[in-house]
């Protein structure tokens, strides 16, 4: 019998909570279905962050110079590496590894299925370039997947933090 994935929680690391990863896949969703879900996020996010409006806002907004880069790698090791890599480098505030996904793809003609993990990339927009092309030097694939879209709203305090702690462009 598989036992159920468990994360570990740390005092003031970038781990998200239960509830974080369940909006954090629900972005994942909308963005994998190119926009068609706006609604049903927008309404997830209501739902997760309840009344309050200090947190952040359902209604879209202007960009905050905030973006989320997704990034496929194959094992734990290279998620490691590649996620220390960019912090350490200030390209990355944040980099959350989210294991257990699996990637179905055409590759040199032939439709391909691994087994890989995800690593979500806090960054300042204006780095998505220059992270782009450190993740190309440094990551194992020909061809490796780096996504990015722009945060339109978020909890302020951390908005200000990801800039903070991110390479000034």
């Amino acid at each position: 019998r598989r036992r159920p994935l468990s994360f570990p929680r740390r005092v003031g690391s970038c781990m998200p909570t239960d509830r974080q990863w369940q909006l954090l896949l629900l972005l994942a969703f909308a963005v994998a279905a190119g926009g068609t879900l706006l609604p049903m996020l927008r309404s997830g996010v209501r739902a997760f962050v309840g009344s309050s409006r200090t947190l952040m806002s359902a209604a879209a907004r202007e960009p905050t110079g905030v973006s989320v880069c997704y990034i496929t790698v194959p094992n734990a090791e290279e998620a490691d590496k590649l996620a220390g890599k960019l912090v350490e480098s200030k390209l990355a505030a944040c980099v959350n590894v989210i294991p257990g996904i699996q990637s179905v793809y055409t590759w040199q003609g032939k439709v391909e299925k691994d087994n890989e993990l995800l690593l979500m990339v806090k960054t300042r927009s204006a780095l998505t370039d220059k992270l782009a092309a450190f993740v190309k030097l440094h990551h194992p694939y020909d061809v490796p997947e780096v996504i990015c879209a722009d945060i339109t709203a978020g909890l302020p305090e951390y908005l200000s933090w990801v800039k903070e702690s991110t390479v000034d462009p």
